[in-house]
C-alpha cells in the first residue's frame, strides 16, 4: 500500500504514521525467504510459536553484529537491499527533508523473542542521542526519517512498539531526550503501541518519542530498521561517530574539545547555518559543560 496524505499529514501533526501492508504479498514472500536462509528458523518461529525457538536465539543483538555482518546491508539476497532502497521511502525521506541529497545511514535486522537479551521493556526515548552528535532541529534540511518494517504479525503480545506523538511534548528543545515512566508519565499514558500485520511499516524522526516494549507471550518478531539522512552534514549518521555520543566520555571530549578539534570529528564548525537559537539551546542543553560562545549567531 502507497504512502498516502493522510499519512504524511499524520507524520507531520504527530511525529510518526503507521502503514498496514506497505510491502505487497510479493515483496513480503522473497524478504521472508530470503530471512529464512539467514537466520534459519526464526521465521517459522514467529509464525508458530509451537515450534522450537531458533538456535542460538539467547545470543544478543550486539553479538550477532560482531559475529557477522548479514544483519546489516548489503544483505546476501536482494530482497532486503530492494526494501532498504525501496523508492517509496526514499521518497518520503526527500519529501521531509526538502531535497534528495540523501544516503542510508542505517538498514539493520532485529530478530527478537520474548527472554531475548533485547526482551526489554524501555524508557521513552529519542532516537537521535546515537544518530547526531548534535541536536536535530525542527528544520527539514537537517530532517532524518526513520523506518521499522515488521516481517512477522505483531499483536499486543509481540513487544509492540510504543510511540507517543509530539503533541504531548510541545516543548521546543527536546531534553532530556530519555524520560522515566515516574519523571513523565504522560509520555506512558499517551503512547499507542504499534499491533500491526507482517509487511507493515512505522516511520518516525529523530524528534519522536518512542520505547520497545516485552514480550507478554513466548513468541517472537523480525524487524528492520532503516533510516535516511542528508548527505551533506558530517555529524549525522549512526554509521559514524554518533553511534558512540551516548556514553559519559564521550560528552566528556565533546565539552572539552576545541571548536577546531571538534569540527574536525565532524561537529558543525562555528559560524555554519545549522547554529540558531534552536540548535544553540540544544547542543547546549546535551552537553553542558559546553562552551557555546564561539557558535553563538
Amino acid at each position: 500500500m502507497a504512502i498516502q496524505k493522510h499519512h504524511i499529514d499524520h507524520y507531520r501533526t504527530h511525529g510518526y504514521f503507521v502503514l498496514e501492508n506497505f510491502l505487497s504479498a510479493k515483496e513480503l514472500a522473497a524478504v521472508r525467504d530470503e530471512i529464512k536462509e539467514l537466520l534459519p528458523g526464526w521465521v517459522e518461529f514467529c509464525d508458530n510459536p509451537e515450534r522450537p525457538k531458533p538456535e542460538g536465539w539467547r545470543d544478543s543483538q550486539r553479538i550477532l553484529n560482531e559475529i557477522t555482518s548479514i544483519m546489516h546491508f548489503p544483505f546476501p539476497g536482494t530482497a532486503l537491499n530492494a526494501v532498504t532502497l525501496h523508492p517509496a521511502l526514499r521518497d518520503f525521506a526527500a519529501q521531509m527533508a526538502g531535497h534528495v541529497d540523501l544516503r542510508c545511514e542505517q538498514s539493520s535486522l532485529n530478530a527478537k523473542c520474548k527472554d531475548h537479551p533485547r526482551d526489554e521493556d524501555q524508557d521513552m526515548h529519542c532516537d537521535f542521542q546515537n544518530h547526531t552528535l548534535a541536536y536535530p532541529p525542527d528544520r527539514p534540511t537537517y530532517w532524518q526519517t526513520a523506518y521499522l518494517i515488521y516481517y512477522t504479525d505483531v499483536t499486543l503480545d509481540h513487544a509492540p512498539t510504543a510511540v507517543c506523538s509530539k503533541v504531548h511534548y510541545p516543548e521546543k528543545i527536546i531534553w532530556p531526550a530519555r524520560y522515566l515512566r515516574e519523571d513523565r508519565p504522560t509520555l506512558y499514558s499517551n503512547e499507542k503501541k504499534v499491533t500491526v500485520p507482517a509487511g507493515s511499516l512505522l516511520a518516525y524522526s529523530m524528534r519522536t518519542f518512542h520505547r520497545g516494549t516485552k514480550f507478554l507471550a513466548d513468541v517472537g518478531r523480525i524487524g528492520h530498521f532503516i533510516t535516511y539522512a542528508p548527505t551533506t552534514w558530517q555529524w549525522l549518521g549512526i554509521d559514524g561517530l554518533s553511534a558512540r555520543a551516548i556514553p559519559d566520555k564521550f560528552r566528556d571530549w565533546i565539552e572539552l574539545a576545541t571548536p577546531e578539534e571538534r569540527t574536525t570529528m565532524g561537529f558543525p564548525l562555528p559560524g555554519h547555518d545549522y547554529w540558531t537559537e534552536e540548535t544553540i539551546a540544544g547542543v547546549s542543553a546535551r552537553y553542558p559543560g559546553m562552551d557555546m560562545a564561539p557558535y553563538q549567531i
